[in-house]
């Protein structure tokens, strides 16, 4: 149970990371890959914030989930 908890809120905190800083993710992951690209497309930015939303909402339903099934 105890690592459900842990691994829940590491994944609700990575979430609120990513959905805040969808910027920073791009410089870290795809700002290589591309020598003419400044900043990352509109689609790249709400893509990358839902993803961050639905670790978030994993990251929850992990933390809920030991509580629920006892």
């Amino acid at each position: 149970m105890l690592w459900c908890i842990c691994g829940g809120i590491l994944f609700i905190v990575l979430g609120i990371f990513i959905f805040l800083k969808p910027d920073l993710i791009w410089k870290i992951t795809e700002q290589w890959k591309s020598y003419s690209a400044d900043e990352p497309s509109d689609w790249y930015i709400k893509s990358t914030k839902f993803g961050g939303a639905l670790f978030t909402v994993f990251g929850i339903i992990i933390v809920i989930l030991p509580f629920v099934l006892e």
